[in-house]
Order: C-alpha cells, then structure tokens, then sequence
C-alpha cells in the first residue's frame, strides 16, 4: 500500500516476537536482496503506562525499570534473527541498523515517529502481532499505522 508520494529509499522493519513479525523481516529480505536500501530494525518496547494508569505506576519506578530490561531482553534473539535473514538475502551488513526504544502509550505512534524520524519511505510489519488472530483481521497495531502514515509505501505481511 502507498499513501502519498515515496520519496525516501529507508526502510524500517517494525518487530515484536511474532512468526508475523519474522514473516514481514523474511518478505523484506526477498524484496530488498542486492538493493543498496538502508534497513532500520525497530522494536518499541511496551511501556506499563501502555497497560497501566500514570497512577498506578511511577514511570521511573523499580517496576518499570526492570520491565523495560525484561523487554529488551526478550526482542533480542529476534532482532539477531532478522539481522541474519536480511545478510543471508544479500544486504550488506553496514546498510542495517537496528533502534530499540523504551515506547510510548502507543507502538503505531512510536512506528510512525521512528520512521519520519529516520526518514524511511516504507515501513515494512506484520499484519498481526503478539496478540494474532486466525481470522484475517488487522492489528491495533497495523491499523492504526495505516490509518496515519502519510508519503509512506506500507508492507503489510501475514
């Protein structure tokens, strides 16, 4: 899908620990091989205020500190994996980078701001994440991606 007008070769993989998500990176792979395209890896990790009221939990809080940690830990070994899917594909290894942030209360918003951010032209993600569904539905997630990108070319795999 493309909205607008693609001006920007970048392209940023949205990730969480989902077969969607490493379907996505696989799709990429295939799509971007021998092509000099800068490729970020993203992964927003889930912020408690995401589940939680500014009340119940103190952004800077234990708490959140060792969920954050808990969170980086798991998105690692896939991060690696999507790594080696796009060098075995032909990408060189100096056109991927890979960002983890700490994420907001929204993972569309910390996609879409990382992409503008970064100056990516596609924002390549699963259709569902950690949540899927057997049914050929859309993600919050993915939605609400679609719904807000603007001048951006969309890969949506399931």
């Amino acid at each position: 899908m493309v909205k607008g007008n693609v001006h920007s070769k970048p392209v940023l993989i949205a990730l969480d620990n989902s077969d969607n998500a490493m379907r996505a990176v696989d799709h990429a792979a295939f799509m971007l091989s021998g092509t000099d395209c800068p490729v970020t890896l993203f992964y927003s990790k889930r912020n408690l205020m995401r589940f939680f009221s500014s009340e119940a939990v103190d952004p800077g809080s234990a708490l959140e500190s060792m969920w954050q940690s808990a969170a980086g830990r798991e998105i690692a070994p896939y991060m690696l994996k999507a790594k080696e899917m796009l060098i075995t594909a032909r990408l060189d290894e100096s056109q991927i980078s890979s960002r983890v942030v700490g994420g907001g209360r929204s993972a569309a918003a910390d996609i879409l701001d990382a992409a503008r951010r970064l100056g990516c032209g596609t924002i390549v993600m699963g259709r569902r994440g950690v949540t899927g569904v057997v049914a050929y539905t859309m993600g919050n997630v993915s939605r609400k991606v679609i719904n807000d990108c603007n001048d951006t070319a969309l890969w949506l795999t399931s």
